[in-house]
């Protein structure tokens, strides 16, 4: 049916399922889960840009459970947006074209609470010897840099992002 072939996807090539899986190996080694990735990553680049979960399923040729829980934390974490359309039972999942810009955006409120608890331990260690207290000193002069310029890189980024019509 004529119908049917215009929202068939097109099927991934070998290049795009290797950047997947490179895209999905990065995120790993940053602490997510490699599925998560693999998602994440396929919605980042298909087409069309909204995908049903068999569609997903079948593109990255994994299990039912392991794309439901993957979709489940990426919609959670708000990466992926969940929509439907009238008539129309399914779901559809497209990636936030902003989504990294967000986490290190949240990721950049974060260090505070580091800085807090490093300052504790520097005073617990307020009479060790400077060996003993150079470890904790580095690491909290780390977070308070971050805390102080991660802020400012990202109101430039803002400030200085080109500007797109397709972000969602």
């Amino acid at each position: 049916m004529a119908g049917t072939e215009q929202t068939e996807p097109a099927r991934a090539t070998d290049a795009e399922l290797a950047f997947v899986e490179e895209f999905a190996l990065t995120l790993e080694r940053m602490g997510l889960v490699r599925m998560a990735g693999r998602v994440i990553a396929w919605l980042t680049i298909c087409d069309p840009p909204e995908q049903t979960f068999n569609q997903i399923a079948d593109t990255l040729q994994a299990s039912k459970g392991s794309i439901s829980n993957s979709l489940r934390f990426l919609t959670t974490a708000k990466w992926v947006i969940r929509s439907s359309r009238p008539g129309d039972r399914k779901d559809y999942f497209h990636a936030r074209s902003d989504a990294m810009t967000e986490l290190v955006g949240v990721q950049s409120s974060q260090y505070g609470p580091f800085v807090d608890v490093t300052s504790q331990g520097l005073d617990v260690l307020a009479d060790a010897p400077a060996e003993r207290r150079a470890r904790l000193q580095e690491m909290h002069d780390f977070f308070a840099w971050l805390d102080k310029e991660l802020p400012i890189f990202m109101r430039r980024w803002e400030a200085e992002r080109p500007k797109r019509t397709d972000q969602a």
